[in-house]
C-alpha cells in the first residue's frame, strides 16, 4: 500500500511545484500576420506566424502552446506547436485555392489562454477537380451503389454528387466534410439514371469544374410483362373473360422468381409469387369493365404493363328517384330527379320525361350508371309525374329500358298567418263568445290553425279550404284577457308560422246593486239626516254609483274597491220624499237598483197642543187681569204667601188682577223650555233661578195707561218644587202687534222640533189658544171675570190639575 501512495504523492508534488511555478504569467495580446505576395496565386509560399505579449513574474522558464486554425469560430486545427519563444510560424508551401479563407491563432501559457483576430487570405486561381469512383459498376435494379469523390484541396470542403439524366445534370446531395473525401450511398431503382459525376466547393466560395461522368451498368432481370386477355376481341356479358400476365428471364438471373400481381382500377385482384405468369378468369360481367395492370416486382426492380377491359353489357331498368324523402319538394326549392341503372355498358344516354309532354325535359350521355336532372327554384306548375329512359348500344343493337312513374308534390309553405276579431272592440265582459278569425294566404292545403292566449294552446282547427279558421272563446273570467295569437301549419314539418298578437280586455259587467239606509229603517223626520247605501256584488272597477230621486240625479261616487257607496241626504222638507234608487255603472255596463221609499214623519200634533195650551193660558191670563183691576179699585194688591202652595200637585193659586179686555183668543209665545216631566215633577227644582216664566201682554185698544213705557201687564208663573205661581200686574200698552203669552225658560231646555215658525234670535214658538172656561172641580172660583189656567206640561190635558 505505502509503494502505492509514495509516488503518487511525488507526483502530485511535482505537479503542485509547476502550477506554482506558472501562476506569475499573463498574456496580454495574441496577433496573427501572414508573409506572402499581394497576389497570392496557386502555389505561393504563405507563411503565418502567431505572436503572444507575454508578462512574467517568475524568472523560470515557460513553456508556450501555439495553435493555428483555419476558420473564424473553431474552425479546423492545421498545427499545434510548444516553444518558449514568444512567436512561431506556420508555412503553406503551395498554395491551393483551397487555403483561401479566415485564419487565427490561440496561445496558451500556464494557465492563461488567448485568441488572435481573424486574419484573410485569398489564392487566386481554380479548385482542382474532384475524381469520382463508383463501386460496383454492374448492377440489377434494387442493387445498392457507393459514390466516392476525393479531391486535394485543403479541407473543410464540401462535395457535391450529381446525376445526369441525358446533357441536364441533377443535384442528388452535398457532403460536408473535414477530410478530402466524401461518400455518398445510392440504391438503383428502373428509373435510376446510368451517368454520375461530384464537384468540390473550396473556402465556402469557389467551385471545382465537375470530375469525370461515371457510367454504371444497370441490367433488368426480367423482360417486361406481357398481358394477354381472352377474348381478345369484344367481350359481352356472359362471356368466359381470361387475364393473363406473363415475364421472361435473362439468362443471368434464371434463379430471379419475381411477384406477379394482375390489379383493376388500383386493387389488386391477382398475386402470385416466385413465378412467371398469373392469370385471372372469370365469367364477364358489366363490373368486370375497367383498366387492368400487369405488375412484375423482384427486390426493387418493378415493371408493368395497362390494358383497358370493356365488356358490353345493355343497360339495365332505371330508377327514377327524387333526392328529397318523400317526394315533397318546397316552392323555391331545388329539385334533384336521379336516374340510375344497375348496369350497362358505357356510354349510356339518359332522358327525363313528364307525363304531360312528349318531349324529353332532359337529355344526357354518360359514362356512368347515373344521371342527375336539376330543377332550380321549384313552382307549382313542376307538380306532376314523372319518368326516365336509359339506352346503350351492345352488338350493334340500341339497347332502351325506362322508368317507374314518380310523382312530385311541390308543397308551398304557409305565410305568417292574420288574427282578428268579429268586431273592433278592445274590451269584452264576462258573458260574451268572441269570435277569432286566423286566416294564412297561402299554403298547401289542409292547414292547420292553433289558438293560443298568452302564449298558453286553447284549441286546435283544420282548414281544407282557403277559408280563415273561426275560434269561438266563451269569455268567462278576466283571466281570459290578454294576448292572442294563432299558428299556421301544413304538411311541411317544422315549417308553421305565429301571427302577430292581438290584445283584448276583458271586464266584469256590475250587477244589480242594492240601495238600503243605513239603520235598515226608512222613517224619517223632517230635519235629519238619512244615510243610504248602494253596492253592486260583481264589476271591474272603476265603478260610479248615482242615486236618484223620482228619476232625478242627485249624487254620484265612484269607487275602486268593493266597497258601498254612502249617500247622505237631509230632509228638508216633504218633497224630499219619494223613491230613492241608485244606479251603478262601469266602463261596459250599468244596473239600477230596486226603488227604496222614505216615510217622513210628520210632528205638527205637537203644534197643536202647544196652541192649546197657549190659547188656556191667555184666556186664564185675561180673566185674571179682569180680577186684578177690580181689587185695584177695592183694596190694594195683595200677595199671596210662596208657602201657601208648597204641596206637590196642588192646584195653580191665583190674584185676582183687573179685565183689561174681551177677546176669545190671543197669541202666546212659547219660549224653549225643559221637559215637562222635569218641570211639574219637581227635578232639578233647587237650582238657583228665577225659574219658567210666562208673559202675558196687555192688548192693544183698552185705553187704560196707554201712555206707559212698558211692556205692559205680565204674570210671572214659577215652577219650583212643581207649584205654579200667577201675578198680575198693571194695564199697560203693549208695543207689540196684539196679546200673547210668552213662556220662556230661563235655563236651557232640551230641543224640541216643531213645525211651527220660530223666532230668529232665542227660537221662541207661536201658539195660538183658544181660551174656553176652565172646568177644573176642585179649585176655588174667583168673583169676577177671573179665568183659571191650569197648564200639566207632563199630560198636556186642559182642566186637570
Amino acid at each position: 500500500m505505502l509503494k502505492i501512495i509514495v509516488p503518487f504523492l511525488t507526483l502530485l508534488l511535482i505537479e503542485m511545484n509547476k502550477t506554482e511555478t506558472q501562476k506569475g504569467v499573463s498574456i496580454n495580446t495574441v496577433t496573427i500576420t501572414f508573409d506572402a505576395e499581394e497576389d497570392i496565386r496557386r502555389g505561393s509560399k504563405i507563411i503565418l506566424t502567431c505572436s503572444a505579449s507575454i508578462l512574467k513574474h517568475t524568472t523560470e522558464r515557460i513553456q508556450i502552446v501555439y495553435l493555428f486554425y483555419k476558420g473564424q469560430d473553431k474552425g479546423v486545427l492545421l498545427e499545434k506547436v510548444t516553444s518558449d519563444a514568444l512567436e512561431s510560424q506556420y508555412i503553406i508551401q503551395s498554395a491551393r485555392v483551397s487555403h483561401s479563407g479566415y485564419y487565427h491563432c490561440v496561445v496558451e501559457a500556464g494557465t492563461e489562454k488567448k485568441k488572435s483576430e481573424s486574419t484573410f487570405i485569398t489564392v487566386t486561381g481554380n479548385v482542382t477537380s474532384p475524381l469520382l469512383t463508383i463501386q460496383p459498376m454492374d448492377v440489377i435494379v434494387g442493387d445498392s451503389i457507393e459514390l466516392h469523390c476525393a479531391s486535394d484541396e485543403i479541407p473543410p470542403l464540401t462535395f457535391i454528387f450529381f446525376k445526369f439524366n441525358g446533357p441536364k445534370a441533377q443535384r442528388l446531395k452535398d457532403v460536408r466534410s473535414n477530410e478530402k473525401f466524401a461518400v455518398h450511398q445510392l440504391k438503383v431503382a428502373a428509373n435510376t439514371g446510368k451517368n454520375y459525376s461530384c464537384q468540390v466547393q473550396a473556402s465556402g466560395i469557389n467551385y471545382s469544374r465537375h470530375s469525370k461522368i461515371v457510367q454504371i451498368t444497370v441490367q433488368d432481370p426480367f423482360s417486361d410483362p406481357v398481358l394477354e386477355i381472352e377474348p381478345s376481341d369484344t367481350i359481352f356479358e356472359g362471356d368466359s373473360l381470361t387475364i393473363r400476365c406473363m415475364v421472361n428471364f435473362t439468362p443471368l438471373f434464371l434463379g430471379v422468381q419475381p411477384q406477379m400481381m394482375i390489379v383493376k382500377d388500383a386493387i389488386p385482384i391477382t398475386t402470385i409469387y416466385n413465378t412467371t405468369t398469373a392469370v385471372f378468369t372469370t365469367t364477364a360481367a358489366l363490373n368486370d369493365t375497367g383498366e387492368y395492370e400487369c405488375i412484375a416486382k423482384w427486390k426493387e426492380a418493378m415493371k408493368m404493363t395497362k390494358r383497358k377491359v370493356i365488356v358490353k353489357v345493355p343497360v339495365s331498368e332505371p330508377t327514377l328517384k327524387s333526392k328529397r324523402t318523400g317526394d315533397n319538394v318546397l316552392e323555391g326549392d331545388t329539385l334533384d330527379l336521379s336516374c340510375a341503372v344497375l348496369k350497362g355498358s358505357y356510354p349510356i344516354t339518359y332522358k327525363f320525361y313528364k307525363v304531360t309532354t312528349d318531349a324529353a325535359l332532359y337529355q344526357k350521355s354518360l359514362n356512368a350508371t347515373e344521371a342527375v336532372y336539376s330543377i332550380t327554384s321549384v313552382n307549382s306548375e313542376h307538380h306532376g309525374t314523372y319518368s326516365c329512359e336509359a339506352s346503350n348500344t351492345v352488338n350493334q343493337r340500341n339497347q332502351t329500358k325506362r322508368s317507374q312513374y314518380v310523382t312530385i308534390t311541390v308543397k308551398v309553405p304557409v305565410s305568417n298567418p292574420t288574427i282578428k276579431g268579429n268586431s273592433l272592440k278592445d274590451v269584452h265582459k264576462t258573458g260574451e263568445v268572441v269570435t277569432l278569425l286566423c286566416h294564412s294566404t297561402t299554403g298547401t292545403l289542409p292547414i292547420t290553425y292553433s289558438l293560443f292566449l298568452n302564449k298558453r294552446f286553447i284549441y286546435s282547427a283544420s282548414k281544407s279550404n282557403t277559408e280563415p279558421a273561426a275560434f269561438k272563446v266563451l269569455i268567462n273570467e278576466t283571466n281570459d284577457g290578454g294576448e292572442y295569437k294563432c299558428k299556421a301549419e301544413n304538411e311541411i314539418p317544422n315549417l308553421f308560422k305565429y301571427s302577430e298578437g292581438m290584445n283584448f280586455t276583458v271586464k266584469v259587467p256590475v250587477s244589480t246593486p242594492l240601495l238600503y239606509p243605513l239603520l235598515n229603517s226608512t222613517e224619517v223626520k223632517l230635519g235629519e239626516t238619512m244615510t243610504l247605501h248602494c253596492i253592486t256584488s260583481t264589476g271591474t272597477p272603476p265603478i260610479t254609483y248615482t242615486l236618484y230621486r223620482n228619476q232625478s240625479s242627485l249624487q254620484s261616487v265612484s269607487t275602486m274597491q268593493a266597497i258601498p257607496a254612502v249617500f247622505k241626504i237631509t230632509i228638508a222638507t216633504m218633497e224630499h220624499s219619494g223613491e230613492y234608487r241608485c244606479k251603478a255603472e262601469n266602463q261596459i255596463s250599468s244596473q239600477r237598483s230596486d226603488g227604496v221609499s222614505l216615510h217622513i214623519l210628520n210632528t205638527s200634533w205637537w203644534k197643536y197642543i202647544i196652541i192649546s195650551v197657549s190659547l188656556a193660558i191667555l184666556v186664564a191670563a185675561a180673566i185674571l187681569s179682569l180680577c186684578l183691576i177690580r181689587l185695584c179699585k177695592n183694596k190694594d194688591i195683595s200677595q199671596v204667601d210662596e208657602s201657601d202652595g208648597t204641596h206637590q200637585g196642588e192646584p195653580l193659586q191665583h190674584i185676582q188682577g183687573s179685565r183689561k179686555g174681551s177677546m176669545e183668543i190671543i197669541y202666546s209665545k212659547v219660549g224653549k223650555m225643559i221637559h215637562p216631566s222635569s218641570i211639574f215633577l219637581g227635578a232639578d227644582a233647587d237650582r238657583n233661578h228665577e225659574g219658567d216664566y210666562t208673559n202675558i201682554m196687555q192688548p192693544e185698544g183698552n185705553g187704560a195707561n196707554t201712555d206707559r213705557n212698558h211692556e205692559g201687564d205680565y204674570t210671572y208663573i214659577t215652577l219650583p218644587e212643581g207649584k205654579a205661581y200667577i201675578f198680575t200686574g198693571s194695564d199697560s200698552e203693549s208695543d207689540c202687534d196684539g196679546d200673547y203669552t210668552n213662556v220662556s225658560s230661563k235655563r236651557k231646555a232640551a230641543n224640541t222640533d216643531s213645525d211651527s215658525c220660530s223666532d230668529e234670535n232665542d227660537a221662541i214658538q207661536y201658539t195660538q189658544i183658544d181660551l174656553t172656561a176652565l172646568q177644573s172641580g176642585n179649585m176655588p172660583q174667583p168673583l169676577g171675570h177671573t179665568v183659571y189656567a191650569s197648564i200639566a206640561l207632563d199630560k198636556i190635558q186642559q182642566g186637570s190639575p
